[in-house]
């Protein structure tokens, strides 16, 4: 009797694992699957418009700077000069206050592969901006002192010796507002800019100032740079301001010294429209001094990204609002995008492009491998290419039925339904006295095998809940008609089937739970344990027939 037992319990335990190794066949598909969308969804992004990451726009002001010659005097009365040759760079002014608004529309409709679709947005970006021009070239003056060594010599004069200073030439009559988007194909019309009420054109960079950065660039209007360098007197004013073909070559500490009181504390006024398009998540880099972010849309599941979480949001079944305001990343923005810039030659790249994170599903900002930031020091890396990745934040439009996911946890929990069912059968024929083939066993466990073949197919079509619903309902119908036959009466069929219908449902209740289902689970295989030893407390399992 005892060895009918160990066989019947031997038998139980090798169909266990038989299954086990079909369950992870199983993932193996479910893994395969999860690989192939994302991999439409990559060949979406590559036809179509990629993740969104927008840079605050700023003004970029092209210079070129002589460095001074160099004495080489072995013999003072034979002076050698080594003269460096002239490097072009970009200056950057930064709005002192930024209050940038998104509104989005995301939907699951526009992009789609067969069952496959990528989560897609449209809306409207607005950036009203002020420059206070006197702080900006101050900062002006701060970023060139801290960046080119030889910015405490800047001149134009000789030396005691004639030995020429260094000179920086500054060509504001080519200063241009910035405005960076990482796939300019989500643009579909240029945005609409307003410099002081006076609507300005936008273009497409002829000949880019920055390069390998995507982005649209606004001329500024001669009274605009009248209003920057601000000259005065009349006869400079018209040197400085003379043809659109000619440069103003002019030194920062003249260009200082030029201001006049009267204008030095009127802002400049800056609105951008930007429509933007794109897919799964917008980031945004925040530069200036004070940034301030808001973002609505319609999209009930977000998932915030990035270097900083909002500070205020607020969720409800219509949609998200959110809002940022961080000023360490801002200013950490703005000393990273300034330094690489100032480096001679455009020999640093600035980053700005989202990737496709596979594991996740999602486009995450921050997979990208690159340096955050530079040294002040910029002759330590003008010798080399160099990239600088800014840092971001903003939200990913999360899929609210990761059908993969979610058919991944549930086969964690198949071979404890398997188990709980087999041993169910195994107490009917304990408890009960009922015979039960190894063969029924076998055909009740493809059963419970063939609600998971079920359940990923169907949840590609419709929805998780949806087919979860009719997987159990088939698999529990088939299971319990079975075992009408196998126990030979109605009674213990009703009981078997209801056990069998509450444990999909209790394992439902814990896929459902994110944050809880690892404590449910433990809760629930707890109880079980509990129930079999309360059901066989009084069992003498020698005299098991």
């Amino acid at each position: 009797m005892q060895k009918t037992l160990l066989t019947k319990l031997s038998i139980i335990v090798g169909l266990c694992i038989i299954f086990s190794i079909g369950l992870t066949m199983i993932g193996s598909i479910i893994y395969e699957r999860q690989n192939y969308a994302a991999s439409v969804i990559k060949e979406i992004t590559q036809q179509h418009v990629n993740p969104q990451e927008v840079i605050t726009p700023f003004i970029a002001i092209p210079t070129t700077v002589t460095p001074a010659c160099q004495s080489d005097a072995t013999d003072t009365l034979n002076v050698k000069r080594k003269c460096e040759p002239s490097y072009s760079k970009t200056e950057t002014i930064f709005a002192t206050q930024t209050q940038a608004a998104q509104t989005l529309k995301v939907n699951t409709d526009t992009y789609k592969r067969g069952i496959y679709s990528a989560t897609s947005y449209d809306g409207q970006l607005t950036f009203d901006q002020s420059y206070t021009f006197v702080e900006s070239l101050e900062n002006l003056d701060q970023i060139g002192t801290t960046i080119d060594n030889d910015a405490d010599s800047v001149g134009t004069s000789p030396n005691a010796d004639n030995t020429p200073l260094a000179k920086t030439i500054t060509h504001w009559n080519k200063a241009k507002l910035i405005i960076p988007v990482s796939d300019l194909r989500g643009v579909a019309t240029l945005p609409t800019v307003t410099i002081n009420q006076k609507s300005i054109a936008a273009n497409y960079p002829q000949i880019p100032m920055i390069e390998n950065l995507n982005y649209v660039e606004v001329d500024i209007p001669k009274d605009v740079l009248d209003q920057l360098i601000n000259p005065t007197s009349q006869q400079n004013k018209d040197s400085l301001i003379a043809t659109n073909s000619a440069d103003i070559n002019l030194d920062k500490s003249v260009l200082s010294s030029q201001l006049s009181s009267p204008k030095d504390n009127q802002a400049l006024n800056i609105v951008i429209d930007l429509p933007l398009a794109g897919i799964s998540n917008l980031t945004t880099v925040p530069t200036g001094q004070n940034f301030t972010l808001s973002m609505h849309s319609n999209w009930q599941t977000p998932n915030f990204i990035g270097k900083a979480l909002p500070n205020t949001k607020s969720i409800t079944a219509k949609g998200f609002d959110a809002s940022w305001q961080n000023q360490y990343l801002t200013v950490a923005n703005n000393q990273y995008l300034s330094q690489c810039l100032s480096v001679s030659n455009h020999q640093c790249t600035v980053i700005s492009e989202s990737t496709l994170n596979i594991d996740s599903h999602s486009y995450n900002p921050d997979s990208l491998e690159a340096s955050r930031g530079l040294t002040t020091d910029s002759a330590a890396v003008a010798g080399s290419n160099q990239s600088v990745l800014l840092n971001s934040f903003g939200v990913s439009f999360a899929s609210p039925n990761d059908v993969y996911l979610q058919t991944e946890r549930a086969i964690k929990y198949a071979l404890l339904l398997i188990l709980v069912s087999f041993g169910t059968f195994f107490l009917f024929e304990v408890l009960k006295s009922s015979r039960i083939h190894p063969i029924q066993y076998l055909l009740v466990g493809c059963a419970l095998f063939v609600f998971y073949v079920l359940l990923l197919p169907l949840a590609e079509q419709i929805a998780f809940w949806q087919a979860y619903m009719v997987a159990a309902s088939a698999c529990v119908g088939l299971i319990g008609w079975y075992s009408y036959y196998v126990f030979g009466g109605f009674k213990r069929a009703l009981v078997f089937t209801a056990t069998l219908a509450g444990l999909y449902a209790a394992f439902f209740g814990i896929l459902s739970t994110e944050d809880l289902n690892l404590l449910l689970g433990a809760i629930f295989c707890f109880v079980i344990l509990a129930c079999v030893m309360v059901m066989t407390r009084k069992l003498d399992w020698y005299k098991v027939t």
